[in-house]
Formats: C-alpha cells, structure tokens, sequence
C-alpha cells in the first residue's frame, strides 16, 4: 500500500452493504465491521451502509472516492472476488444480480443522473453461496475470501 496516495486530503468512504441475517448477503457488512476494527489510514472511513438502495447515495456526498463491498450474483463460484470500475459497472457493461430492494447498479444510475456520484467509484463484490436462508454466518467459502477482500480494499485505497 502507497501511503502517499492517501495523504493527500481525499475523503476515502468504504461502505459495506448487506442483511447479517441472511448469511453470505451481509459478508459487505462483515468485512466493512471487520476494517472498522482495523489501524486505517487517515482520511479513510468506513460504514455499515445496510442494505443499501437509494440512501447509499447520500452516504457518498462529498466523497473523492467511494469502495462498495458487496454479495453480487455474477456467476462464479461461491467466494469469488470481483472488482468493478465506476464506468463499467453503471454504463452496464458488467451486470450482476443484486440481492436488495433496489439494486445497487440502478441506485448508482440514479446517482449519476443526478450528479451524485464521486470522482473514484469501486465495486468489491464476493460471490455468496448461502443467501436465502436465515442465518448470521458466512459460508465457508465466502469466510475464506474475506482475507482476500480485506486485501483487495488496502490495494485499491
């Protein structure tokens, strides 16, 4: 990790989405408690932004960057880590099956209709396995790649 590129005045939010009752589609929620807990670099907050929707927007006022951790469904096996640009994510190039109310791909449209969007946006999506059933904890596999995710994150900061 680059300690320069994150010293220089940028608000850095990381919102984790996701329902905790529901195993593997709250893992957003997990790892975003997890880098809570952490020693981060200045200028960098973390939030538990539930189970995001349109109120994700407001959450990213004033942000010059933004990292979503999130369940996505894109097909891959359960654990798989995707990571997903601004760009591709809204202009639909990449779509994924979300598992909230209102998707995350169509609230981020809906921001950049609006002119909320910040200059950096990211998408760490984790494919779950267990999402449908009523449960607290992470599936194995998904509980493996949190590591991963965790790392990915402080790369991309």
């Amino acid at each position: 990790m680059e300690v320069s590129k994150i010293r220089d005045g940028k608000r850095i939010l990381i919102i984790g989405v996701g329902n905790l009752l529901l195993g593997d589609e709250g893992v957003g929620v997990h790892i975003v408690e997890k880098l809570m807990k952490m020693s981060l670099p200045s200028g960098v907050e973390v939030v538990d932004g539930g189970t995001g929707g349109i109120s994700i927007l407001n959450l990213m006022e004033d942000a010059d960057k933004v990292i979503i951790v999130d369940a996505v469904l894109g097909g891959g096996a359960p654990g798989e880590i995707y990571v997903v640009e601004k760009d591709r994510l809204i202009n639909g190039k990449v779509k994924f099956f979300s598992l909230h109310e209102l998707d995350l791909q169509s609230a981020l449209m809906i921001g950049k209709e609006l002119g909320k969007l910040p200059p950096e946006l990211v998408l760490v999506g984790v494919e779950p396995k267990n999402y449908e059933e009523f449960s607290m904890d992470l599936s194995p596999e998904v509980r493996a790649a949190v590591p991963n995710v965790i790392k990915i994150i402080f790369e991309l900061l």
